[in-house]
């Protein structure tokens, strides 16, 4: 059996794909997550599964699941997602009943550090970090060889490190003072509302949210600051601090020597994300600083390293543990 499945599940959409080990995507199929019931979001991946197949899984070694979300990896569910109504998805129990083919569910951006790792800027690193910067924050994370993942595979959301001892802003989980909650892609126009107070200038974007509040989107946030709007730059600026420190702490933490970066708004907007985290973070660091980059992988990284996480070889060079 030379090939397997992979789903990326995110908030908005579900992409699946047939491949080979080498991360060769042999047929892919995309579409909007199921707004209705959990039953009918599990026969939208059944589904897709299937589609990728055409319809006979015979080949095919395993089905590997990167969800956003907290987890349970030993029971192969998705408990919760800050970002959609999902909860306690037995994904694994699911996709296992349905095609007798061993199924692993793991977060969607280990699922990325392990197709870095694999395939792209991280081929022959030790120790690695992949950041995902979209509608949420959520890191995966290689040391001396071997993912980490905790006693239930949630050892990576660093999204969700307080990064404001103030807790000016509510994250999207519940909590308060969270990274995400200030510069993902949910979290930038929460935070340009928070900042507009304190702005002293009129038109343009500032005039936009004092109007319509959070209801303003991260990319007019972004179109706004290429634009030159003054307003917008600032909120940039500012998310761009967050952004370096909180990194730094990641980099003090886990001592990698590449961080790629990935996610919805880096990969639209590296040179309003990425280029001033690559000029900020170093003399934040603790530790010798990592090379920083945008993923080569683009948007593809979580669905590449879900179908690799299927083949049992990469799983036990990677995640032994599992």
């Amino acid at each position: 059996m030379g090939y397997a499945v992979g789903l990326d599940i995110g908030g908005s959409w579900i992409r699946a794909a047939l491949g080979d080990k080498e991360g060769k995507i042999l047929r892919k199929s995309v579409r909007r997550v199921a707004s209705g019931s959990e039953d009918q979001f599990i026969s939208q991946v059944i589904e897709m599964v299937r589609e990728v197949c055409r319809g006979d899984p015979g080949e095919v070694e395993g089905v590997g699941v990167g969800a956003a979300g907290r987890l349970d990896i030993r029971r192969g569910s998705i408990e919760f997602s800050p970002h959609t109504t999902l909860s306690r998805i037995p994904l694994k129990e699911t996709i296992e009943a349905e095609f007798r083919r061993p199924a692993v569910v793991l977060n969607d951006c280990v699922a990325a550090v392990m197709a870095e790792r694999m395939v792209g800027a991280g081929r022959g690193v030790e120790n690695l970090v992949y950041i995902g910067i979209g509608t949420g924050i959520g890191a995966g994370i290689i040391v001396d060889g071997r993912v980490i993942l905790g006693k239930d595979g949630n050892a990576h959301e660093v999204g969700h490190m307080i990064v404001d001892l103030d807790g000016r802003i509510a994250c999207s989980c519940g909590g308060i003072g969270h990274w995400e909650a200030y510069t993902s892609g949910s979290g930038i126009p929460k935070y340009a509302r928070y900042l507009s107070g304190g702005f002293a200038g009129a038109g343009g974007l500032i005039e936009r949210i004092r109007s319509c509040g959070e209801k303003v989107l991260a990319k007019e946030v972004f179109s706004a600051a290429y634009d030159g709007d003054p307003f917008a730059r600032f909120v940039i600026e500012e998310a761009a601090e967050i952004n370096s420190k909180a990194l730094a702490n990641v980099v003090n933490l886990y001592d990698p020597q590449t961080v790629t970066i990935g996610g919805g708004l880096t990969l639209k907007n590296p040179s309003l994300t990425v280029d001033p985290i690559i000029r900020k973070m170093p003399p934040l660091c603790f530790n010798v600083p990592p090379s920083v980059s945008v993923t080569p992988l683009g948007e593809e990284a979580p669905l590449l390293g879900a179908l690799l996480s299927a083949f049992g070889s990469v799983r036990s060079r990677l995640i032994p543990q599992l």
